[in-house]
């Protein structure tokens, strides 16, 4: 805890609320007691949790237990976007100052930036930049210790090796930080294009739902989960399938008709779900609108083994400004961690180990305009 840190510790039925979160565990409150050289025969909270509330929190352990609901494990979900470059300069001499506290534009003071590193280098390489952030919700209906919620998120961006593209990432785990990181690149596009890194004619590319047709769609959401080049994953098995029939296409083959009357939109949860007929048979792929596909990996990096599942999925299907495929690491198990790495760090490089291949799959079936 930082010594200018100004600390509202909780007593008595605020305590209470606080001990009763389920994110707050039994083991967090009997630590707090065994630090002060208190033990007792349970660590059950009916036991520990009276203990705590009648002596009360010291700054410091306050802020311990803060940390442990905090500090919750999120799955960072990942959206990139592309747009053309028209310059020499390397980009982190191209970033301007920004006042990146007055891009929330929050009248209600509801969210903050609460740590905001800059744009940095990657590897002190000039051309491949980064901005990590945390974005504060605070809610004042919920109980004690639910009522600040922080987020975190990053914008990357990255030249093309020919240096005339420049690649965005967007990383974020809650709506707040995706908006955040939204504003962020949209302002840094402004300012590129106001001094003529970018021509002002040049557009943002998204991977969009209706960049492809519903066969192209198939294709790229199976090729993407499944062959996974240049990545650290290796494909083991589809596990979910979000999908509808295409109602504005008439006469579909017999063996799905039955479903354009019937289905307006189904969740298909299994195994070896990539070899059911409706997904391996091409012939079906014209009449299907395929929103989404989660898959199990392995994966194996320079320090690291185990398994992961993750969600490609086109969020916010209905609202066509918004319907970008987003990439959701939701299940992480670790074999081996040599480096000691975070679980956090990890899935953005297992997510980030994706970008290459998928932006190739992107290119290879979306609808081609001449």
């Amino acid at each position: 805890m930082h010594n200018n840190e100004e600390v509202l510790l909780p007593t008595r039925d605020f305590l209470r609320q606080l001990i009763g979160q389920t994110k707050v565990k039994a083991k967090d409150i009997a630590d707090v007691l065994r630090s002060r050289g208190v033990f007792t025969g349970t660590d059950q909270k009916e036991v520990t949790g009276p203990i705590l509330i009648k002596t009360g929190l010291s700054p410091y352990e306050y802020t311990e237990l803060r940390e442990s609901y905090k500090t919750k494990e999120e799955s960072p979900k990942a959206i990139t976007r592309t747009i053309s470059w028209d310059s020499d300069t390397n980009l982190l001499d191209a970033i301007p100052i920004v006042d990146y506290e007055a891009l929330l534009n929050d009248q209600f003071g509801v969210f903050s930036v609460s740590r905001n590193s800059g744009f940095t280098a990657l590897n002190d390489n000039p051309d491949h930049i980064y901005m990590d952030f945390e974005i504060e919700r605070k809610d004042s209906v919920k109980n004690w210790g639910e009522n600040v919620v922080v987020h975190d998120g990053r914008v990357e961006i990255r030249k093309g090796d020919d240096g005339k593209s420049l690649n965005i990432s967007l990383s974020h785990t809650a709506p707040e930080t995706r908006d955040f990181g939204d504003k962020v690149a949209s302002k840094l596009i402004k300012h590129f294009k106001e001094e003529g890194y970018i021509k002002q004619t040049e557009q943002v590319k998204v991977i969009k739902f209706s960049d492809f047709t519903n066969e192209g769609r198939v294709k790229f959401l199976n090729e993407l989960t499944q062959k996974v080049t240049h990545s650290m994953l290796s494909f083991v098995d589809t596990r979910d399938i979000h999908f509808s029939p295409d109602h504005d296409i008439a006469n579909p083959p017999k063996d799905i008709a039955w479903m354009k009357d019937k289905i307006e939109d189904m969740k298909m949860k299994g195994q070896g779900l990539h070899s059911t007929f409706f997904v391996s048979d091409v012939a079906f792929h014209p009449y299907i609108k395929l929103f989404g596909i989660q898959c199990d990996y392995t994966f194996e990096g320079e320090h690291c083994s185990g398994t992961c599942r993750i969600l490609f999925e086109f969020s916010d299907k209905d609202e066509s400004a918004k319907e970008e495929l987003t990439l959701n690491l939701s299940m992480l198990k670790l074999d081996a961690n040599d480096s000691g790495a975070s679980r956090p760090v990890l899935k953005k490089q297992i997510i980030e180990s994706l970008e290459r291949f998928k932006m190739e799959a992107y290119d290879k079936h979306k609808v081609q305009v001449s």
